[in-house]
């Protein structure tokens, strides 16, 4: 099979299993503080990154974020969700490419905050409401404890996963 349909076909699967993530985890409630989610839609986002490559891990992104919207019937979230999710995304390919000795845990927790305060204040700059950045230092805990749970499940996905299927994705 060519190789660029086999990745452009994973990348759709991978979209769809995002998408679907977030539409199910829209169901539930916030934690605790309204609009915060865990991100498991995040998993296929960072596993296009390191299967597939960059630009595929920000097409997952940018299908996740414009379908899951759409779907959801929440438009105004791709107001917050799609700058904060490029530039989370864009840190997190930095770290996986240039610090090798990090883990992906922790190249999770990092995109899953930045994500979430940069949500927060993008929500702040568009209502004009600068009193919501006191929720910075919750938010910031909850993309930590996101961010592990994501990073965590990303690791047992690849681990689980043979590295001959990875290998075979990339080529």
């Amino acid at each position: 099979m060519n190789v660029y349909l086999k990745k452009i076909t994973t990348c759709a699967v991978l979209s769809a299993l995002s998408v679907l993530a977030f539409l199910i985890e829209g169901l539930f409630p916030p934690l605790i503080i309204p609009g915060a989610r865990m991100g498991i839609s995040n998993v296929f986002i960072l596993f296009a990154v390191i299967s597939l490559g960059v630009q595929y891990g920000f097409t997952v992104l940018i299908v996740k974020v414009l379908l899951g919207s759409l779907f959801s019937g929440n438009l105004s979230a791709i107001i917050y969700s799609l700058p904060a999710g490029l530039i989370a995304l864009t840190l997190e390919v930095l770290l996986i490419y240039y610090c090798k000795n990090i883990s992906i845990v922790a190249i999770s927790v990092v995109g899953a905050t930045v994500s979430i305060l940069l949500q927060n204040l993008i929500f702040c700059l568009v209502t004009n409401s600068l009193e919501f950045l006191i929720y910075s230092p919750y938010l910031a805990l909850l993309g930590i404890l996101a961010g592990v749970i994501v990073g965590l499940a990303l690791y047992f996905v690849v681990k689980i996963l043979p590295q001959s299927f990875i290998n075979k994705l990339q080529r």
